[in-house]
């Protein structure tokens, strides 16, 4: 299974993009997506916390993919992994070096199609 996280600046963009990949994915058991945007109170921003237990939430992942949007983004990002105690858990989470939305959908629909993550991360690199 893959896990994504989806982490911006607004909240509304995380939650809405988590949406639309749902919506056009269908539910798939080979893919849990997260939605890690803005502070956890409302306000736009990061939140190293929140990215950080949203990589946790994915333990029983094979692969966690992260998709950021810009700047500080992914510099909480960052930060989540070195918060992350359990060296296996962050071995499996990378930050995606990709547009999030189109990243993140991408990976989605390729996952469902196949589990091989460098099949999706050659998908990844054509964005």
């Amino acid at each position: 299974m893959f896990g994504i996280i989806l982490v911006s600046h607004s909240q509304k963009i995380t939650d809405g993009t988590k949406e639309m990949i749902e919506e056009m994915t269908g539910t798939s058991d080979a893919v849990r997506i997260i939605s890690a945007g803005g502070t956890g109170d409302g306000r736009l921003g990061t939140n190293a916390v929140m990215i950080m237990e949203a990589i946790e939430a994915q333990t029983d992942c094979d692969h966690i993919l992260i998709f950021c949007d810009i700047g500080s983004a992914i510099l909480s990002s960052e930060t989540a992994l070195e918060l992350i105690e359990a060296d296996e858990l962050r071995e499996k989470a990378e930050i995606m070096d990709c547009p999030l939305v189109e990243g993140a959908f991408a990976a989605a629909v390729q996952a469902t199609v196949c589990q091989e993550k460098e099949t999706i991360l050659q998908e990844l690199a054509q964005l």
